[in-house]
Protein backbone atom coordinates (compact mmCIF):
# COMPACT_ATOMS: atom_id res chain seq x y z
CA UNK A 1 0.00 0.00 0.00
CA UNK A 2 1.07 3.54 -0.60
CA UNK A 3 -0.19 7.06 -0.04
CA UNK A 4 -2.26 8.61 -2.81
CA UNK A 5 -3.09 5.49 -4.82
CA UNK A 6 -2.11 5.70 -8.46
CA UNK A 7 -4.87 5.92 -11.04
CA UNK A 8 -3.02 5.26 -14.27
CA UNK A 9 0.13 7.28 -13.71
CA UNK A 10 -1.39 9.87 -11.42
CA UNK A 11 -1.33 10.26 -7.67
CA UNK A 12 -4.75 10.75 -6.13
CA UNK A 13 -4.92 13.00 -3.04
CA UNK A 14 -6.56 11.12 -0.16
CA UNK A 15 -7.80 12.25 3.25
CA UNK A 16 -8.61 10.21 6.35
CA UNK A 17 -11.64 12.14 7.64
CA UNK A 18 -12.48 11.53 11.30
CA UNK A 19 -14.83 13.44 13.57
CA UNK A 20 -16.46 13.49 16.98
CA UNK A 21 -13.71 11.81 18.93
CA UNK A 22 -15.39 12.63 22.24
CA UNK A 23 -15.87 9.57 24.45
CA UNK A 24 -19.28 9.34 26.10
CA UNK A 25 -21.01 6.45 27.81
CA UNK A 26 -19.91 2.84 27.78
CA UNK A 27 -18.60 1.04 25.88
CA UNK A 28 -15.73 3.51 25.87
CA UNK A 29 -12.94 2.52 23.45
CA UNK A 30 -9.38 3.33 24.45
CA UNK A 31 -6.87 5.05 22.19
CA UNK A 32 -5.06 1.76 21.62
CA UNK A 33 -8.27 -0.01 20.66
CA UNK A 34 -9.25 2.67 18.13
CA UNK A 35 -5.79 2.89 16.58
CA UNK A 36 -5.48 -0.89 16.32
CA UNK A 37 -8.89 -1.17 14.65
CA UNK A 38 -8.15 1.58 12.10
CA UNK A 39 -4.68 0.26 11.27
CA UNK A 40 -5.99 -3.28 10.90
CA UNK A 41 -8.76 -2.08 8.59
CA UNK A 42 -6.24 -0.12 6.48
CA UNK A 43 -4.55 -3.40 5.55
CA UNK A 44 -7.73 -4.31 3.66
CA UNK A 45 -7.96 -1.08 1.71
CA UNK A 46 -5.59 -1.97 -1.13
CA UNK A 47 -7.73 -4.97 -2.09
CA UNK A 48 -10.76 -2.66 -2.13
CA UNK A 49 -9.05 -0.01 -4.24
CA UNK A 50 -8.75 2.47 -1.35
CA UNK A 51 -5.44 4.34 -0.96
CA UNK A 52 -3.70 5.19 2.27
CA UNK A 53 -4.23 8.81 3.30
CA UNK A 54 -1.95 11.73 2.54
CA UNK A 55 -3.71 13.90 5.13
CA UNK A 56 -5.75 13.43 8.31
CA UNK A 57 -8.71 15.77 8.81
CA UNK A 58 -10.40 16.04 12.22
CA UNK A 59 -13.69 17.95 11.98
CA UNK A 60 -14.33 18.82 15.61
CA UNK A 61 -15.62 17.58 18.96
CA UNK A 62 -12.27 16.31 20.12
CA UNK A 63 -13.41 15.96 23.74
CA UNK A 64 -16.66 15.37 25.61
CA UNK A 65 -16.24 18.41 27.86
CA UNK A 66 -17.90 18.69 31.29
CA UNK A 67 -21.33 19.35 32.74
CA UNK A 68 -22.22 22.66 34.38
CA UNK A 69 -21.88 21.22 37.89
CA UNK A 70 -18.32 19.90 37.39
CA UNK A 71 -16.18 20.65 40.46
CA UNK A 72 -12.78 20.78 38.72
CA UNK A 73 -13.70 21.50 35.12
CA UNK A 74 -10.32 22.77 33.91
CA UNK A 75 -8.42 19.75 35.19
CA UNK A 76 -10.93 17.32 33.69
CA UNK A 77 -10.92 19.04 30.29
CA UNK A 78 -7.12 19.23 30.20
CA UNK A 79 -7.01 15.48 30.88
CA UNK A 80 -9.36 14.84 27.98
CA UNK A 81 -7.14 16.91 25.67
CA UNK A 82 -4.07 14.96 26.77
CA UNK A 83 -5.87 11.78 25.78
CA UNK A 84 -6.85 13.11 22.34
CA UNK A 85 -3.36 14.58 21.76
CA UNK A 86 -1.88 11.13 22.36
CA UNK A 87 -4.43 9.61 19.98
CA UNK A 88 -3.76 12.09 17.15
CA UNK A 89 0.02 11.84 17.47
CA UNK A 90 -0.19 8.05 17.30
CA UNK A 91 -2.58 8.19 14.34
CA UNK A 92 -0.19 10.59 12.58
CA UNK A 93 2.69 8.21 13.28
CA UNK A 94 0.78 5.35 11.66
CA UNK A 95 -0.45 7.16 8.55
CA UNK A 96 1.55 10.34 7.80
CA UNK A 97 5.00 9.58 9.22
CA UNK A 98 4.32 11.68 12.35
CA UNK A 99 4.06 14.84 10.20
CA UNK A 100 1.67 17.03 12.23
CA UNK A 101 1.48 19.53 9.37
CA UNK A 102 -0.57 16.88 7.58
CA UNK A 103 -3.18 16.78 10.36
CA UNK A 104 -5.93 19.42 10.19
CA UNK A 105 -7.76 19.91 13.49
CA UNK A 106 -10.79 22.16 14.09
CA UNK A 107 -13.02 22.46 17.19
CA UNK A 108 -16.65 21.52 17.71
CA UNK A 109 -19.35 22.44 20.19
CA UNK A 110 -18.06 19.92 22.77
CA UNK A 111 -14.75 21.80 22.80
CA UNK A 112 -16.52 24.84 24.31
CA UNK A 113 -15.96 25.17 28.07
CA UNK A 114 -19.52 25.22 29.48
CA UNK A 115 -18.55 26.05 33.07
CA UNK A 116 -16.66 29.15 31.99
CA UNK A 117 -19.59 30.11 29.76
CA UNK A 118 -21.99 30.01 32.68
CA UNK A 119 -19.53 31.83 34.95
CA UNK A 120 -19.65 34.76 32.52
CA UNK A 121 -23.44 35.08 32.82
CA UNK A 122 -26.00 36.20 35.38
CA UNK A 123 -29.73 35.46 35.38
CA UNK A 124 -32.14 38.30 34.65
CA UNK A 125 -35.25 38.99 36.67
CA UNK A 126 -37.28 39.70 33.54
CA UNK A 127 -37.29 38.42 29.99
CA UNK A 128 -36.22 41.11 27.47
CA UNK A 129 -38.09 41.61 24.22
CA UNK A 130 -37.14 39.29 21.35
CA UNK A 131 -35.33 36.89 23.69
CA UNK A 132 -36.48 33.97 21.53
CA UNK A 133 -34.47 35.40 18.62
CA UNK A 134 -31.59 37.09 20.42
CA UNK A 135 -30.76 33.98 22.44
CA UNK A 136 -29.52 32.29 19.24
CA UNK A 137 -27.56 35.20 17.79
CA UNK A 138 -23.76 34.89 18.00
CA UNK A 139 -23.13 38.50 19.03
CA UNK A 140 -26.08 38.83 21.40
CA UNK A 141 -25.53 39.22 25.15
CA UNK A 142 -28.78 37.39 25.89
CA UNK A 143 -29.17 33.63 26.38
CA UNK A 144 -32.11 31.44 27.32
CA UNK A 145 -31.89 28.36 29.55
CA UNK A 146 -34.75 25.96 28.92
CA UNK A 147 -33.95 23.94 32.05
CA UNK A 148 -34.76 26.69 34.54
CA UNK A 149 -36.87 28.75 32.12
CA UNK A 150 -34.79 31.88 32.69
CA UNK A 151 -32.99 34.49 30.61
CA UNK A 152 -29.27 35.04 31.16
CA UNK A 153 -27.04 37.96 30.26
CA UNK A 154 -23.35 37.70 29.37
CA UNK A 155 -21.73 40.23 31.73
CA UNK A 156 -18.04 39.19 31.82
CA UNK A 157 -16.61 39.40 28.30
CA UNK A 158 -13.16 38.11 29.23
CA UNK A 159 -14.52 35.08 31.05
CA UNK A 160 -16.90 34.38 28.16
CA UNK A 161 -14.05 34.54 25.63
CA UNK A 162 -11.99 32.15 27.78
CA UNK A 163 -14.54 29.37 27.15
CA UNK A 164 -12.52 28.66 23.97
CA UNK A 165 -9.04 28.91 25.45
CA UNK A 166 -8.37 25.28 26.43
CA UNK A 167 -8.96 24.07 22.89
CA UNK A 168 -6.82 26.89 21.53
CA UNK A 169 -4.01 25.89 23.88
CA UNK A 170 -4.32 22.28 22.75
CA UNK A 171 -4.20 23.37 19.11
CA UNK A 172 -1.18 25.65 19.63
CA UNK A 173 0.68 22.88 21.45
CA UNK A 174 -0.19 20.34 18.75
CA UNK A 175 1.21 22.51 15.96
CA UNK A 176 4.14 23.91 17.97
CA UNK A 177 7.42 23.96 16.09
CA UNK A 178 5.96 23.60 12.60
CA UNK A 179 7.30 25.97 9.96
CA UNK A 180 5.26 27.16 8.24
CA UNK A 181 2.58 26.94 10.89
CA UNK A 182 -0.93 25.87 9.84
CA UNK A 183 -2.16 28.65 12.15
CA UNK A 184 -2.04 31.91 10.16
CA UNK A 185 -1.45 35.18 11.97
CA UNK A 186 -5.07 36.27 12.11
CA UNK A 187 -6.99 37.46 15.14
CA UNK A 188 -9.23 34.44 15.46
CA UNK A 189 -9.64 30.73 14.83
CA UNK A 190 -8.46 29.55 11.42
CA UNK A 191 -6.24 26.76 10.10
CA UNK A 192 -4.79 27.20 6.62
CA UNK A 193 -2.36 24.77 5.00
CA UNK A 194 -1.17 24.33 1.43
CA UNK A 195 -0.02 20.99 0.04
CA UNK A 196 1.31 21.73 -3.48
CA UNK A 197 2.51 18.15 -3.94
CA UNK A 198 -1.09 16.99 -3.49
CA UNK A 199 -2.72 19.87 -5.33
CA UNK A 200 -4.77 20.66 -2.21
CA UNK A 201 -5.19 23.69 0.02
CA UNK A 202 -7.17 23.15 3.25
CA UNK A 203 -8.85 25.78 5.41
CA UNK A 204 -10.16 24.75 8.82
CA UNK A 205 -12.87 26.84 10.48
CA UNK A 206 -14.25 26.98 14.02
CA UNK A 207 -18.04 26.78 13.74
CA UNK A 208 -18.41 27.70 17.43
CA UNK A 209 -18.94 31.45 16.95
CA UNK A 210 -21.43 32.40 19.70
CA UNK A 211 -21.69 28.80 20.88
CA UNK A 212 -21.93 28.23 24.65
CA UNK A 213 -23.72 26.23 27.33
CA UNK A 214 -27.15 27.58 26.28
CA UNK A 215 -26.71 28.52 22.60
CA UNK A 216 -25.89 25.47 20.50
CA UNK A 217 -26.21 27.05 17.06
CA UNK A 218 -23.27 26.57 14.69
CA UNK A 219 -21.70 29.64 13.10
CA UNK A 220 -18.33 30.78 11.74
CA UNK A 221 -16.91 34.17 12.64
CA UNK A 222 -17.40 36.35 9.52
CA UNK A 223 -13.92 37.82 9.96
CA UNK A 224 -12.43 34.33 9.62
CA UNK A 225 -14.41 33.73 6.44
CA UNK A 226 -13.00 36.97 5.05
CA UNK A 227 -9.48 36.01 6.13
CA UNK A 228 -9.80 32.66 4.35
CA UNK A 229 -10.84 34.42 1.14
CA UNK A 230 -7.69 36.55 1.17
CA UNK A 231 -5.45 33.56 1.85
CA UNK A 232 -7.16 31.42 -0.78
CA UNK A 233 -6.96 34.16 -3.40
CA UNK A 234 -3.17 34.21 -2.99
CA UNK A 235 -2.83 30.44 -3.29
CA UNK A 236 -1.98 28.81 -6.61
CA UNK A 237 -2.88 25.33 -5.36
CA UNK A 238 -5.82 24.19 -7.53
CA UNK A 239 -8.25 22.33 -5.23
CA UNK A 240 -9.61 23.98 -2.08
CA UNK A 241 -11.07 22.04 0.87
CA UNK A 242 -12.98 23.66 3.75
CA UNK A 243 -13.38 21.94 7.13
CA UNK A 244 -15.78 22.83 9.93
CA UNK A 245 -17.76 20.95 12.57
CA UNK A 246 -21.52 21.58 12.45
CA UNK A 247 -23.90 19.96 10.00
CA UNK A 248 -25.82 22.29 7.68
CA UNK A 249 -29.25 20.69 8.02
CA UNK A 250 -31.40 19.90 11.04
CA UNK A 251 -34.88 18.83 12.05
CA UNK A 252 -37.71 21.19 13.04
CA UNK A 253 -37.03 20.67 16.76
CA UNK A 254 -33.26 21.25 16.48
CA UNK A 255 -31.10 24.36 16.56
CA UNK A 256 -27.59 22.88 16.70
CA UNK A 257 -26.69 23.19 13.03
CA UNK A 258 -25.18 25.88 10.83
CA UNK A 259 -27.01 28.27 8.51
CA UNK A 260 -26.43 27.20 4.91
CA UNK A 261 -25.77 30.81 3.96
CA UNK A 262 -22.33 30.39 5.54
CA UNK A 263 -21.63 27.73 2.93
CA UNK A 264 -22.75 30.15 0.20
CA UNK A 265 -19.75 32.30 1.02
CA UNK A 266 -17.33 29.36 0.99
CA UNK A 267 -18.65 28.30 -2.42
CA UNK A 268 -18.36 31.87 -3.66
CA UNK A 269 -14.73 32.07 -2.47
CA UNK A 270 -13.83 28.99 -4.51
CA UNK A 271 -13.89 26.02 -2.14
CA UNK A 272 -14.58 22.75 -3.96
CA UNK A 273 -15.06 20.35 -1.03
CA UNK A 274 -16.48 20.75 2.48
CA UNK A 275 -15.88 18.28 5.33
CA UNK A 276 -17.82 18.33 8.61
CA UNK A 277 -19.04 16.13 11.45
CA UNK A 278 -21.46 16.70 14.36
CA UNK A 279 -24.42 14.59 13.25
CA UNK A 280 -22.77 11.23 14.14
CA UNK A 281 -23.55 9.64 10.76
CA UNK A 282 -21.91 9.73 7.36
CA UNK A 283 -23.35 11.73 4.47
CA UNK A 284 -22.19 13.02 1.11
CA UNK A 285 -24.02 15.23 -1.39
CA UNK A 286 -23.48 18.21 -3.68
CA UNK A 287 -24.47 21.57 -2.22
CA UNK A 288 -25.57 23.82 -5.06
CA UNK A 289 -25.55 27.59 -5.13
CA UNK A 290 -26.94 29.65 -7.96
CA UNK A 291 -24.91 32.79 -8.36
CA UNK A 292 -25.21 34.23 -11.88
CA UNK A 293 -24.18 30.67 -12.81
CA UNK A 294 -24.71 27.39 -11.02
CA UNK A 295 -21.77 26.33 -8.89
CA UNK A 296 -21.51 23.80 -6.09
CA UNK A 297 -19.49 22.27 -3.30
CA UNK A 298 -19.24 18.57 -2.50
CA UNK A 299 -20.23 18.42 1.18
CA UNK A 300 -19.13 15.32 3.12
CA UNK A 301 -20.13 14.49 6.69
CA UNK A 302 -18.31 11.95 8.86
CA UNK A 303 -19.91 9.86 11.58
CA UNK A 304 -18.54 9.72 15.11
CA UNK A 305 -15.35 7.78 15.66
CA UNK A 306 -15.61 7.24 19.40
CA UNK A 307 -18.92 8.10 21.08
CA UNK A 308 -20.80 5.49 23.10
CA UNK A 309 -23.74 3.54 21.76
CA UNK A 310 -26.33 5.81 23.37
CA UNK A 311 -24.95 8.84 21.51
CA UNK A 312 -25.25 7.19 18.09
CA UNK A 313 -28.34 7.69 15.91
CA UNK A 314 -30.53 4.62 15.49
CA UNK A 315 -28.86 2.05 13.25
CA UNK A 316 -25.51 3.84 13.14
CA UNK A 317 -22.08 2.63 14.23
CA UNK A 318 -18.77 4.30 14.98
CA UNK A 319 -17.42 5.47 11.65
CA UNK A 320 -14.79 7.33 9.68
CA UNK A 321 -14.38 8.28 6.04
CA UNK A 322 -11.64 7.94 3.46
CA UNK A 323 -12.09 10.75 0.93
CA UNK A 324 -10.34 10.32 -2.43
CA UNK A 325 -10.09 13.27 -4.80
CA UNK A 326 -9.35 12.50 -8.46
CA UNK A 327 -8.81 15.80 -10.31
CA UNK A 328 -8.22 14.21 -13.71
CA UNK A 329 -11.54 12.38 -13.62
CA UNK A 330 -13.22 15.28 -11.79
CA UNK A 331 -14.54 13.00 -9.07
CA UNK A 332 -14.59 12.57 -5.31
CA UNK A 333 -15.08 9.12 -3.80
CA UNK A 334 -16.18 8.86 -0.18
CA UNK A 335 -15.55 5.46 1.46
CA UNK A 336 -17.33 4.95 4.79
CA UNK A 337 -15.86 2.51 7.31
CA UNK A 338 -18.05 1.33 10.18
CA UNK A 339 -17.20 -0.54 13.38
CA UNK A 340 -18.86 -3.86 14.12
CA UNK A 341 -20.08 -4.77 17.63
CA UNK A 342 -16.83 -6.73 17.96
CA UNK A 343 -14.77 -3.58 17.37
CA UNK A 344 -13.72 -4.28 13.76
CA UNK A 345 -13.85 -1.58 11.05
CA UNK A 346 -15.04 -2.63 7.59
CA UNK A 347 -16.92 -1.01 4.72
CA UNK A 348 -20.25 0.39 5.94
CA UNK A 349 -23.14 -0.29 3.58
CA UNK A 350 -25.25 2.87 3.36
CA UNK A 351 -28.88 3.03 2.26
CA UNK A 352 -28.33 6.58 1.02
CA UNK A 353 -25.37 5.31 -1.04
CA UNK A 354 -27.61 2.77 -2.77
CA UNK A 355 -26.46 -0.01 -0.45
CA UNK A 356 -22.80 0.59 -1.29
CA UNK A 357 -19.94 1.32 1.09
CA UNK A 358 -18.90 4.32 -0.99
CA UNK A 359 -20.35 7.09 -3.11
CA UNK A 360 -18.81 8.99 -6.00
CA UNK A 361 -19.52 12.70 -6.42
CA UNK A 362 -18.51 15.12 -9.14
CA UNK A 363 -15.58 17.35 -8.20
CA UNK A 364 -17.09 20.80 -8.72
CA UNK A 365 -15.37 23.51 -10.66
CA UNK A 366 -15.01 26.64 -8.55
CA UNK A 367 -15.74 29.97 -10.21
CA UNK A 368 -13.46 31.72 -7.77
CA UNK A 369 -10.44 29.53 -8.61
CA UNK A 370 -8.22 29.44 -11.66
CA UNK A 371 -8.63 26.43 -13.93
CA UNK A 372 -5.23 24.93 -14.60
CA UNK A 373 -4.41 21.97 -16.85
CA UNK A 374 -4.47 18.60 -15.13
CA UNK A 375 -1.27 16.67 -14.57
CA UNK A 376 -2.25 14.26 -17.34
CA UNK A 377 -2.72 17.14 -19.77
CA UNK A 378 0.66 18.62 -18.83
CA UNK A 379 2.38 15.25 -19.21
CA UNK A 380 0.76 14.84 -22.64
CA UNK A 381 2.12 18.27 -23.60
CA UNK A 382 5.59 17.30 -22.38
CA UNK A 383 5.52 14.03 -24.33
CA UNK A 384 4.41 15.89 -27.46
CA UNK A 385 7.32 18.29 -27.00
CA UNK A 386 9.78 15.39 -26.75
CA UNK A 387 8.34 13.89 -29.94
CA UNK A 388 8.90 17.23 -31.68
CA UNK A 389 12.48 17.31 -30.28
CA UNK A 390 11.56 20.38 -28.19
CA UNK A 391 13.45 19.01 -25.22
CA UNK A 392 13.89 22.28 -23.31
CA UNK A 393 10.14 22.95 -23.53
CA UNK A 394 9.40 19.44 -22.23
CA UNK A 395 11.65 20.03 -19.22
CA UNK A 396 9.96 23.38 -18.49
CA UNK A 397 6.57 21.68 -18.46
CA UNK A 398 7.84 18.96 -16.14
CA UNK A 399 9.29 21.54 -13.75
CA UNK A 400 5.79 22.99 -13.32
CA UNK A 401 4.37 19.73 -12.00
CA UNK A 402 7.26 18.85 -9.70
CA UNK A 403 7.24 17.48 -7.00
CA UNK A 404 4.37 15.29 -8.28
CA UNK A 405 6.67 13.46 -10.74
CA UNK A 406 4.74 10.22 -11.27
CA UNK A 407 6.57 7.44 -13.12
CA UNK A 408 5.44 8.68 -16.52
CA UNK A 409 6.98 12.09 -15.81
CA UNK A 410 10.26 10.42 -14.88
CA UNK A 411 10.41 8.59 -18.22
CA UNK A 412 9.67 11.78 -20.16
CA UNK A 413 12.39 13.62 -18.23
CA UNK A 414 14.93 10.91 -19.05
CA UNK A 415 14.12 11.18 -22.78
CA UNK A 416 14.33 14.98 -22.71
CA UNK A 417 17.64 15.04 -20.82
CA UNK A 418 19.05 12.42 -23.17
CA UNK A 419 17.89 14.52 -26.12
CA UNK A 420 19.81 17.62 -25.04
CA UNK A 421 22.80 15.65 -23.78
CA UNK A 422 22.53 16.88 -20.19
CA UNK A 423 24.75 14.14 -18.81
CA UNK A 424 25.09 15.23 -15.16
CA UNK A 425 21.38 15.69 -14.60
CA UNK A 426 20.66 12.42 -16.41
CA UNK A 427 23.01 10.58 -14.05
CA UNK A 428 21.14 12.11 -11.07
CA UNK A 429 17.75 11.01 -12.41
CA UNK A 430 18.94 7.50 -13.27
CA UNK A 431 20.57 6.92 -9.87
CA UNK A 432 19.49 4.48 -8.68
CA UNK A 433 18.04 2.84 -11.82
CA UNK A 434 14.49 1.52 -11.63
CA UNK A 435 14.77 -1.16 -14.34
CA UNK A 436 17.31 -2.92 -16.55
CA UNK A 437 17.04 -0.37 -19.39
CA UNK A 438 17.83 2.48 -17.00
CA UNK A 439 20.69 0.49 -15.50
CA UNK A 440 22.26 -0.14 -18.91
CA UNK A 441 21.84 3.51 -19.94
CA UNK A 442 23.43 4.71 -16.70
CA UNK A 443 26.36 2.30 -17.07
CA UNK A 444 26.92 3.44 -20.65
CA UNK A 445 27.02 7.12 -19.63
CA UNK A 446 29.41 6.50 -16.74
CA UNK A 447 31.76 4.31 -18.77
CA UNK A 448 31.86 6.79 -21.67
CA UNK A 449 32.69 9.53 -19.14
CA UNK A 450 35.50 7.45 -17.65
CA UNK A 451 33.86 7.45 -14.21
CA UNK A 452 34.81 3.85 -13.46
CA UNK A 453 34.55 3.93 -9.66
CA UNK A 454 31.03 5.31 -9.84
CA UNK A 455 30.17 2.78 -12.55
CA UNK A 456 31.36 -0.01 -10.25
CA UNK A 457 29.10 1.20 -7.43
CA UNK A 458 26.07 1.46 -9.72
CA UNK A 459 26.80 -1.95 -11.22
CA UNK A 460 26.67 -3.49 -7.77
CA UNK A 461 23.38 -1.68 -7.02
CA UNK A 462 21.92 -3.03 -10.28
CA UNK A 463 23.31 -6.56 -9.91
CA UNK A 464 19.89 -8.24 -9.60
CA UNK A 465 18.52 -6.43 -12.67
CA UNK A 466 21.29 -7.21 -15.16
CA UNK A 467 21.79 -10.52 -16.97
CA UNK A 468 24.87 -12.31 -15.57
CA UNK A 469 26.56 -12.31 -19.00
CA UNK A 470 26.14 -8.54 -19.38
CA UNK A 471 27.15 -8.08 -15.75
CA UNK A 472 30.43 -9.90 -16.36
CA UNK A 473 31.13 -7.88 -19.52
CA UNK A 474 30.48 -4.58 -17.73
CA UNK A 475 32.64 -5.61 -14.77
CA UNK A 476 35.48 -6.43 -17.18
CA UNK A 477 35.13 -3.05 -18.95
CA UNK A 478 35.30 -1.29 -15.58
CA UNK A 479 38.40 -3.25 -14.57
CA UNK A 480 40.15 -2.47 -17.89
CA UNK A 481 39.16 1.18 -17.63
CA UNK A 482 40.53 1.45 -14.09
CA UNK A 483 43.88 -0.01 -15.15
CA UNK A 484 44.12 2.27 -18.17
CA UNK A 485 43.41 5.34 -16.06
Amino acid sequence: MHHGMLVGDESVPTMLHISDLHRTSEPRPSNDELIAAIVSDAKRWEAEGIPLPDLIVVSGDLIQGVQLDASDADSEIEGQYREVADFLRTLAQEFVDSDRSKVIVVPGNHDVHWVRSLSAMRPLATCPARTGTKAYEANSKVRWNWKDQRTYEIVDGDMYASRLELFRKFQRDFYEGLDPSPLPKVNGDLVFAEYPDLGLVVAGFASWHGNDCFCHVGDIDPSMLSASQKLLARSEVPIAVAVWHHSIVGGPRESDYMDQRVIHRLVDFGFHVGLHGHQHYAAAAPFELRLPNLTSMAVVGAGSLAVGDSALPMGERRQFNVVVIDPDHESITVHVRGMSPAGVFTGSHRDDFGGNTFIKLKLPSALGRSHKPTITQRLDDAMTAVGARQFERALRILSEISPYMPERARQIEIKALDGIGCRERLIEVLSPPQNVDEAMKLMSILLDAGRFDEAARQLEVSRTMIDPVFYAELAERIAVGRMAS
